[in-house]
């Protein structure tokens, strides 16, 4: 096996395909935070509606979600 077929890749590794790789696992990983905040903010205001007995705003704040 030639030597330049083996390679070990880091963050600092400046090769056109792994910092597609890296941006790419990136954009990602920020897509799935952002999912994960807005999903965690519309559970807490639902839960908000809840405790004010407004049961019908808990459902469609949920409800939002699942569209």
């Amino acid at each position: 096996m030639p030597h330049d077929n083996i390679h070990t890749c880091s963050y600092s590794c400046e090769r056109p395909a792994c910092i597609r790789a890296q941006r790419d696992e990136l954009v990602q990983r920020l897509f799935e935070l952002v999912a994960e905040a807005v999903a965690a903010e519309r559970e807490a205001s639902a839960k908000v509606c809840e405790a004010y007995k407004f049961a019908p705003a808990a459902e469609a704040i949920r409800a939002r979600g699942k569209t």
